[in-house]
């Protein structure tokens, strides 16, 4: 075995012991998903994610620094995920003039389907208020929803909106309608479309206006 050999050989054992510990890593943060999502950040620590994890406390602390760091995984993975089939509904083969209605179709289905997910994601929302470690990953989250909002908004042909405003007014209407859900009321998903629907008309109707077109995020 040559020198060059050895090396090769060297670097497949290294990315095949990277690939083993994310794909570990991504085992334990859906565990972890899976208790803050029904207990929330503040009530839920370590030892309870540990236990539901089956595994110990030290085998978190050698996968994560910290509480904050591991949060800081679960939050971006799975807004990771939420944000791609956003993405697959306005990189599809749609006509611009029905966008509109699928992505509000899509994200009412994500409260009916995901509510207490997004709930963990506006409570770190509200931690990052008083706990600055997660103003980069919530900052990071957010930059990427608008660029959702603004592949929306290229696409439909109102490419003089800003987009910030956009996500601000729609995300304020989705949190209102999650909490609803998340209090019991079947209904609000079906809220969620129809004051969605009429923001985004009031938006897009206030625009000048341009070609439609395709945009990547």
């Amino acid at each position: 075995m040559t020198k060059l050999d050895k090396i090769a050989r060297l670097a497949e054992k290294a990315d095949a012991k990277s690939a083993k510990r994310a794909r570990k890593k991504d085992e334990l943060a859906d565990n972890a998903i899976a208790a803050l999502k029904q207990l929330g950040y503040a009530r839920t620590s370590l030892r309870d994610i540990a236990e539901l994890s089956g595994v110990a406390v030290g085998t978190l602390h050698y996968y994560f620094e910290d509480k904050v760091d591991l949060i800081t995984y679960c939050v971006r993975r799975y807004k990771t995920g939420f944000m791609a089939d956003m993405q697959s509904i306005l990189s599809g083969d749609v006509a611009p003039d029905q966008l509109a209605a699928r992505l509000v179709k899509g994200l009412a289905l994500s409260i009916r389907r995901d509510a207490e997910t997004h709930r963990l994601w506006y409570d770190i929302r509200s931690q990052a208020l008083f706990d600055a470690a997660f103003n980069d990953v919530v900052e990071e989250i957010e930059d990427g929803l608008v660029r959702l909002v603004s592949v929306f908004l290229s696409r439909t042909g109102h490419t003089d909106v800003e987009p910030g405003s956009a996500y601000l007014m729609l995300d304020a209407i989705f949190r209102f309608h999650l909490q609803k859900f998340l209090s019991g009321s079947t209904s609000a998903p079906a809220g969620f479309e129809q004051q969605a629907s009429e923001i985004l008309a009031i938006i897009t109707s206030a625009s000048k206006g341009s070609a439609p077109g395709r945009a990547d995020v």
